[in-house]
C-alpha cells in the first residue's frame, strides 16, 4: 500500500479493507487507518502480526485466516470492539490470555491447523 493509497483511504474513510495475494509483511501505514471497521488479511503468508494492530480500535471484524501465524500479539486483547475474529488455518498452539478482554466477541474461528 503506497503512501498515496493510505492518504486516499484517510480521505474516503474506507470502512473495510482487504489485503491479499500472499503478502508476507504489512506496511506500517496500515495502522493509521483507524476508521476501519473490517480488515481482511486472510490467504496471505503472514508469519506475525505486529502489536500495532491494536491501533485499529474501531475494528469489529478481523480475518487472519490461512496465514502462517504461530503466535498473536497480546495487544489484540485491547481491541475491545471486535465482534468477529477469524484465525482459522494457522499454526497457533496458544492464544494470548488477553483475548479474554474481548467481551463483545461473538465469533472466534479456530478451525484447521
Amino acid at each position: 500500500m503506497s503512501a498515496e493509497e493510505v492518504a486516499n483511504g484517510k480521505k474516503s474513510h474506507w470502512a473495510e479493507l482487504e489485503i491479499s495475494g500472499r503478502v508476507r509483511s504489512l506496511s506500517t501505514s496500515l495502522w493509521s487507518l483507524t476508521h476501519l471497521t473490517a480488515l481482511h488479511l486472510n490467504d496471505n503468508n503472514l508469519a506475525r502480526i505486529p502489536p500495532d494492530i491494536a491501533k485499529l480500535h474501531n475494528l469489529v471484524y478481523l480475518d487472519l485466516s490461512s496465514n502462517k501465524l504461530r503466535s498473536l500479539p497480546a495487544e489484540l486483547g485491547n481491541m475491545v470492539s471486535l465482534r468477529e475474529l477469524l484465525l482459522n488455518d494457522n499454526y497457533l498452539r496458544v492464544l494470548p490470555y488477553e483475548l479474554g478482554r474481548l467481551f463483545q466477541l461473538q465469533t472466534l474461528g479456530l478451525t484447521g491447523e
